[in-house]
């Protein structure tokens, strides 16, 4: 009897022995795991998560502090503070420098001497540009292989010469859309290059309104005023 008891009791030790080493081990297990899954976090993720600030000035849109990540170069930074102006010289500037905390990042402006050729430039490219935009009108060559400003010179001087001898009837209509070249010659200031001229702006766009003529290269406001009463479509 006595020996069957103890039996009993040791089996009993035993399974608390077991069960207690059981709890042990998966505590232990899952301890372990939370400590690899800290370890195995990539360090770049990491490091992504660090800011640092930065001083910007010099010729930049909006001067001042500003938080980038660690790692960052110059050039976020400016970025951040609206970009450079057009003063600023980019020739002295290091867009890849790191961008380190409590650090400087200063874009130097040109000298005034080459801010005053900087915009000279500007002016003539917007200037030539403007000159373009004319189109062919005043740039190209007529049948007789003039170039248009010396047409320009030669039409002026023909069409003031013949003004004053030219008369035309208030009662004669015009058809700028249909007329001769002889029949356009017959309008106060205009010649046979300008005519040309009016006959080839017709072929190429055509006229939607009487006050078209004056985009024809030698006619203008005032020319126009004389002519206004023979001019129909």
């Amino acid at each position: 009897m006595e020996k069957r008891t103890l039996q009993k009791l040791g089996l009993l030790c035993a399974s608390v022995a077991l069960c207690s080493a059981a709890s042990w081990w998966s505590g232990n297990n899952e301890a372990e795991q939370s400590v690899q899954k800290l370890t195995e976090q990539p360090v770049v993720e990491q490091m992504q998560e660090i800011k640092i600030t930065v001083c910007v000035s010099g010729a930049v849109a909006k001067p001042g502090l500003y938080e980038v990540t660690k790692g960052s170069r110059a050039q976020q930074a400016i970025e951040l503070a609206g970009g450079v102006t057009e003063e600023a010289d980019m020739d002295r500037v290091n867009l890849a420098q790191l961008c380190k905390d409590g650090g400087h990042i200063k874009v130097p402006r040109l000298s005034k001497a080459r801010i005053k050729k900087k915009m000279e430039e500007k002016k003539g490219q917007k200037a030539t540009s403007n000159t373009a935009g004319l189109g062919n009108y005043g740039n190209s060559s007529d049948a007789g292989g003039r170039s248009g400003t010396e047409d320009n010179r030669i039409v002026q001087a023909s069409d003031n010469n013949s003004a004053s001898n030219k008369t035309i009837s208030r009662e004669m209509k015009i058809s700028l859309n249909s007329a001769s070249e002889s029949e356009l010659t017959q309008l106060p200031g205009v010649g046979a290059a300008t005519a040309k001229r009016i006959i080839r702006f017709r072929r190429e766009h055509g006229f939607q309104a009487i006050e078209d003529v004056m985009k024809i290269p030698g006619i203008g406001p005032a020319k126009f005023a004389k002519m206004k009463a023979c001019l129909v479509l």
